[in-house]
């Protein structure tokens, strides 16, 4: 009998090969590229996001400004139609002042000529042709003077005498004849 020993050898040992891939070159250098190109699409999406998210914070900032700013456009509206109400207003005013003649004006200058840290009251004033008589009393004397200095420097007066002056217990009467530099108009 004859014996076969159908395997193999277990004594000597043979080296396996592997199949080997065969990869061209430019093979390999279009997946390179393709990989760059991915990370470079990669990135500039990531960018383009990101610029995307900060863009749209600042035109919410910028979309709550604008409404902040047309309140205060409203706003200065408002105060410019207020500013043009009191404008006109004090137009009018200085219209109706530069017009003012004759017993207005004598008025004003009586008025603006009391001297402001006296006691005084005027009781009467009467105009003559050129002569105006100013009319009152006081509780301090000194006052008359100032009275009479204010008169004069007002430029309507051409002169202010004192005319009479009565000392009773607490006050003084007083009379002044105002000369006026140019003839009255109508009284």
């Amino acid at each position: 009998m004859i014996k076969v020993n159908l395997l193999k050898d277990q004594t000597a040992r043979t080296r396996k090969t592997f199949v080997k891939p065969k990869v061209s070159r430019t093979g390999l250098i279009f997946a390179v590229l393709l990989l760059a190109a991915a990370a470079v699409m990669g990135a500039w999406t990531f960018t383009v996001n990101h610029q995307i998210s900060v863009d749209t914070v600042r035109r919410e900032d910028l979309r709550r400004e604008v409404a902040r700013l047309e309140l205060l456009k409203k706003e200065v509206e408002k105060y410019e139609k207020l500013k043009q109400q009191r404008q006109s207003r004090i137009d009018v005013i200085e219209t109706l002042k530069d017009k003012q003649s004759g017993p207005v004006l004598l008025l004003n200058t009586v008025i603006q000529s009391i001297p402001r840290d006296g006691d005084l009251w005027l009781t009467s004033l009467s105009q003559k042709s050129g002569i105006i008589k100013v009319v009152g009393s006081t509780a301090a004397p000194n006052v008359i003077p100032q009275l009479m200095s204010n008169l004069k420097a007002s430029g309507i007066f051409a002169s202010v005498d004192l005319e009479l002056i009565e000392r009773q217990e607490d006050s003084s009467k007083f009379s002044l004849i105002c000369t006026s530099v140019k003839q009255p108009q109508a009284e």
